[in-house]
């Protein structure tokens, strides 16, 4: 097995998401203090419980008319669709407000979310990654293997952060723990399949000494033009 090549692989992951958190972490103090210096005496705002209030009292008047409407002589015109009119009115913005103020989201949520998962990818799977293949631990590599498939947001953070399909870098962990004569066709096509470079790394190191270009195809017989 090409260990330092394959640690070479891991090491520059973890720079990476290493880089990533400090980017977060800065652009989370910067955005706090942006929002210290420009943040004045707290002030609530009570539009909504105005809008409320008149919507109620319009809609108690509206109820008055339709009762005076009924008592009241033929002749006489009550503005019920009046009523009614500004009843709709005051309504829309109410109703606006109460479906637009949960979709408000803090300032730095993106950087805050992105941050906790890189912190995840980084502890949850390429530290341990790098003790398994530090150690030739294969029983490791199958542990690590199960904790992709049964920790949900694990997976979701290594998706999201481009880490690789969580499931296909599974399978070839297992793959690669188990590896025996007679599998080297099914470690070089998951080799053409994984998008995850130090994973992608530990499989051709099972192929090179094989007589594999590590792209899944034997390098005995090529022609080799001079």
């Amino acid at each position: 097995m090409e260990k330092e090549g394959v640690l070479e692989e891991i090491d520059r992951r973890i720079k990476r998401l290493q880089a990533e958190i400090e980017i977060a972490e800065t652009g989370l103090r910067r955005i706090e203090e942006l929002g210290a210096r420009a943040k004045g005496p707290e002030v609530k705002d009570y539009s909504p419980y105005y809008l409320a209030g008149m919507l109620l009292w319009f809609a108690i008047g509206l109820v008055l008319l339709v009762v005076i409407s009924k008592r009241a002589p033929s002749g006489v015109k009550i503005p019920t669709g009046l009523y009614a009119l500004m009843i709709v009115a005051f309504s829309v913005p109410l109703a606006y407000y109460l479906l637009t103020r949960e979709r408000k989201e803090e300032p730095g949520k993106d950087l805050l979310e992105r941050e906790r998962m890189a912190r995840l990818v980084l502890k949850a799977f390429y530290e341990p990654l790098r003790r398994a293949v530090e150690r030739d631990d294969r029983k490791a590599l199958e542990t690590l293997a199960d904790e992709l498939l049964r920790n949900p947001p694990l997976a979701s953070a290594i998706e999201r952060l481009g880490e690789g399909d969580p499931k296909v870098i599974a399978y070839a962990l297992l793959l690669y723990a188990n590896f025996r004569d007679g599998l080297e066709n099914e470690v070089a096509e998951t080799v053409e399949r994984i998008h995850n470079k130090p994973v992608k790394a530990l499989l051709q190191s099972l192929l090179k000494p094989k007589g594999y270009n590590g792209e899944g195809r034997s390098i005995e017989g090529e022609d080799h033009e001079v």
